[in-house]
């Protein structure tokens, strides 16, 4: 038995680790445990704030933490499922001016895989990167959104023409322009929705499909089940 912590960024990724990757890798006798990246404190609440990345140090510390806490339990192992759209820029961030003027994305999101894992230095921690987020996944077959929005072939269609024949992990990160822009900006519903709706339509779409259509999540998947 082997134990997979996840640090994720927000509510999608965290439902898509418990709703489809659980069941995927507890056949596999590998399991899964979640958790949004803290990002302070909710004092309405009184409770930690968690989701989001807006700075890349907040990532890091709840990475270190996790792992800390672990105190070497074997048999463990961490990884992330962050976006690249947004990735923190900051001083701290290993992403730097130079990753950042890689034009193939996917030389891009390797340097900054290695650089974060450089950064956070455990043998057992494996950086994973989405290109360019979440929705990159539901691309993969737009004509899946319909059991969510049975009225929406219209919006549909024209989400699928504006895609083209482009692979979904290169619709790019521009903020008018990123995957789950064009699906707002022809399904408007989905922006209040995409906690909810964006698992169950990857779910839909299946794992095995999601790694034939999208090689780095592929090459991320493939590592986890192999370990």
């Amino acid at each position: 038995m082997k134990n997979l912590q996840i640090i994720v960024e927000g509510s999608s990724e965290e439902n898509f680790v418990n709703d489809v990757m659980v069941k995927h890798f507890a056949q596999l006798n590998i399991f899964i445990s979640a958790r949004k990246i803290r990002t302070g404190w909710d004092r309405l609440n009184n409770k930690p704030a968690k989701g989001g990345m807006l700075k890349y140090s907040k990532f890091r510390n709840d990475v270190l933490r996790w792992i800390q806490s672990d105190n070497g339990r074997s048999n463990t192992f961490y990884t992330c499922f962050i976006d690249l759209y947004a990735f923190p820029k900051d001083n701290e961030s290993p992403y730097t001016f130079e990753i950042q003027q890689i034009s193939d994305p996917y030389q891009k999101i390797s340097a900054l895989e290695d650089a974060i894992g450089k950064d956070i230095n455990h043998p057992n921690f494996i950086p994973y990167v989405q290109l360019h987020e979440f929705e990159a996944l539901l691309l993969v077959d737009p004509d899946r959104l319909l059991v969510m929005y049975p009225d929406a072939q219209m919006g549909i269609s024209k989400l699928k023409k504006d895609i083209g024949n482009t692979n979904p992990e290169e619709v790019n990160e521009s903020y008018q322009t990123a995957p789950s822009k064009r699906i707002i900006k022809y399904l408007p519903a989905y922006e209040g929705q995409k906690a909810q709706v964006g698992p169950l339509v990857a779910e839909d779409i299946g794992i095995t499909r999601l790694k034939n259509k999208c090689s780095h999540f592929n090459e991320w998947i493939t590592k986890l089940e192999n370990l």
